[in-house]
């Protein structure tokens, strides 16, 4: 264990080593597309070279985690536990998966401005610092860095118009969101004198919450809910969603997501344990209409895009239900199940974008049809990821329910476990015709399929995806002993999470 002194540079210098790898290779990368810009080849070094960033920053998160850096003292505006650490490499996977994937799709779709790999690594320190963040100005901090980089990628396709529309709705929302948590920030600090989250704890700790904390709560809760597209606050997702660049799709509901979701469990956990009596409630009510307005209108949809975009509202809702239970079996849920919704929608995202073009969001059921005849491996793909995002068993995204489901029960809950299973079993209504429509309707034509084709470097990316999804879902003990550790050590007022109770 090596404990390091945030209030000295060199201290603060090592906590944030990752960070400051990721941002330091990306004005690497800035400074070569400057010179090298104009062709394929530039576009493809450019992308290979931010890759090589997301491996040198997680070799910094490795050396952290491994050494089992911990902070001298309690009070440090960047957190140093296992949490942070698992939190952040999630939002490496789904960064270094999102570089693959884009390889061959921008180059496909000539899409070759310069400032796209540099922007990923950017919005990825941003995500960095919001999951890591121990006080709520390093988290708005975090949060702005992430959302101005997703702005720009969501209109990266600058001749279309839908990914235009998506970048307009995205920023308006953000701002708007951002303007809520910052005034949410600004009671909790004026009711406790400290923005930091273990501190502000330990001044509402012991006593009822005063009703200025409880307006900065709500607040924080509504900022948090726009970023992880929980319902009433998830009206940009569907669009934004469909109408972004593909990989940058898979990245906003992957990345963005779980940066979002370990801010949310760090505020609730750190700063407001003792009003669990108070968020829980909400929570709940968020998790409920989240799993059940975005499970009923993907049913609606025909386009495959649109209806995965319906579909991570829910799965925002599925997380939501672990942070109802306020332990840490819950927290590791959270954890666990963003990783298998991470490699899962990644994967998919990353097939649909082999099976159009322009943007994919024209992409039907109809369109699919047949296409185990003549495409079997992007098929078994598809059919693998479809089936983890229902939750079917021998898959991840099963262990990742199951996990929710136990953390919620022993806490004696068992409504939101129920909705949880009645509406994935909803949600097997347009997944299972999706997996129907590849094996068991003809092609449209012989030649219908002939253009279908995986880059390499995104064909690796989701082989190992799959591959991740299937193992994990055979044998999920290591994968979530390490997410229960990781959880554990989230504290609130400067004890572990595990005494609370």
């Amino acid at each position: 264990m090596i404990r390091l002194d945030l209030a000295t540079p060199w201290g603060l210098t090592l906590a944030l080593l990752p960070e400051i790898l990721l941002c330091g290779w990306a004005l690497v990368v800035l400074l070569v597309v400057s010179w090298r810009h104009r062709t394929a080849e530039d576009s493809r070094l450019a992308g290979w070279l931010s890759f090589a960033g997301v491996a040198l920053s997680g070799a910094g998160l490795a050396a952290l985690w491994v050494n089992g850096a911990v902070p001298d003292g309690l009070a440090h505006m960047v957190a140093l536990d296992q949490f942070r650490y698992a939190a952040s490499a999630i939002a490496l996977i789904s960064a270094g998966a999102t570089i693959l994937l884009s390889l061959g799709y921008l180059e496909r779709e000539r899409l070759l401005a310069p400032e796209y790999y540099p922007l990923v690594l950017l919005t990825t320190a941003g995500m960095m610092f919001l999951a890591g963040a121990e006080d709520l100005i390093v988290l708005f901090l975090g949060l702005e860095v992430m959302s101005v980089g997703v702005y720009v990628l969501a209109g990266y396709n600058r001749a279309n118009a839908f990914s235009a529309e998506a970048a307009l709705k995205y920023f308006l929302i953000g701002a708007f969101a951002s303007g809520f948590l910052l005034y949410g920030i600004a009671l909790v600090y004026g009711t406790t004198g400290t923005t930091n989250l273990s501190l502000a704890g330990a001044q509402l700790a012991g006593r009822p919450l005063p009703l200025m904390a409880a307006l900065g709560l709500g607040l924080l809760l509504i900022g948090l809910g726009f970023k992880v597209a929980a319902v009433p606050f998830h009206m940009w997702a569907p669009d934004v969603y469909d109408g972004s660049p593909t990989p940058v799709t898979g990245y906003m509901a992957t990345g963005v997501k779980a940066a979002a979701f370990a801010a949310l469990v760090r505020v609730l956990f750190e700063t407001f344990p003792s009003a669990i009596s108070v968020w829980q409630p909400v929570v709940a009510a968020l998790a409920v209409a989240s799993m059940v307005v975005g499970n009923l209108i993907a049913l609606a949809q025909r386009s495959i895009k649109r209806m995965l975009a319906y579909s991570s509202i829910g799965h925002a809702g599925y997380l939501l239900v672990a942070v109802w239970a306020g332990t840490p079996d819950g927290a590791g849920a959270v954890l666990l199940y963003l990783l298998a919704y991470g490699l899962t929608t990644l994967a998919s995202f990353g097939l649909l974008a082999a099976l159009g073009r322009g943007g994919e969001r024209d992409v039907t059921f109809d369109d699919v049809a047949g296409l185990a005849e003549t495409r079997p491996g992007i098929a078994f793909g598809l059919t693998v990821c479809m089936l983890s995002l229902l939750g079917f068993p021998l898959t991840f995204g099963f262990i990742g329910k199951w996990y929710i489901i136990s953390a919620v029960v022993a806490q004696g809950q068992m409504i939101l476990p129920v909705i949880l299973v009645l509406t994935s079993v909803v949600s097997a209504a347009y997944y299972l015709p999706l997996i129907m429509a590849m094996y068991m309707r003809p092609a449209p034509s012989a030649d219908h399929y002939a253009s279908v084709r995986l880059a390499p470097a995104a064909l690796g990316a989701i082989v190992l995806s799959v591959a991740a999804i299937l193992l994990f879902g055979v044998w999920p003990g290591g994968v979530q002993d390490l997410a229960t550790r990781s959880a554990e050590t989230v504290t609130q007022t400067g004890l572990p999470m595990a005494e609370r109770r």
